[in-house]
């Protein structure tokens, strides 16, 4: 995923020479890249809650068992809660860095799309 933002502003980059001759067909490549940035971030916000919610199952099952059994929670168990927490919570952090960069590469295609839209009038 974050290669392929990388790739994504980079091509961005580029645009601007395609807009000084006119050429909008690289403003719609960079609109496609935009779009498969875009899924490719869902996809993978998709990915984090399905192991959110497995790793949130087996800490529950771990509980009952305990529970079950009469026997505390063990302190390995509340560890491993403690250190899945901090991998999403990182998880977090890092698609909301990667989510500006994809605004603002985003917002320099769409002012790039609308100024060769004004040129082609």
């Amino acid at each position: 995923m974050f290669k392929f933002l990388g790739s994504f502003v980079i091509v961005v980059g580029m645009t601007s020479s395609a807009l000084a001759s006119g050429n909008c067909a690289e403003v719609i490549e960079d609109l496609r890249a935009m779009q498969k940035a875009n899924q490719s971030i869902s996809m993978s916000l998709i990915g984090n809650h399905d192991s959110f919610a497995s790793i949130l199952e087996e800490y529950s099952d771990t509980l009952k068992t305990s529970a079950s059994l009469g026997q505390p929670v063990t302190k390995e168990a509340v560890t491993n809660m403690n250190e899945s927490a901090k991998a999403f919570r990182l998880r977090g952090q890092n698609a909301q860095k990667l989510n500006v960069k994809l605004n603002q590469a985003s917002d320099q295609v769409i002012a790039k799309a609308i100024e060769c839209l004004r040129s082609r009038k």
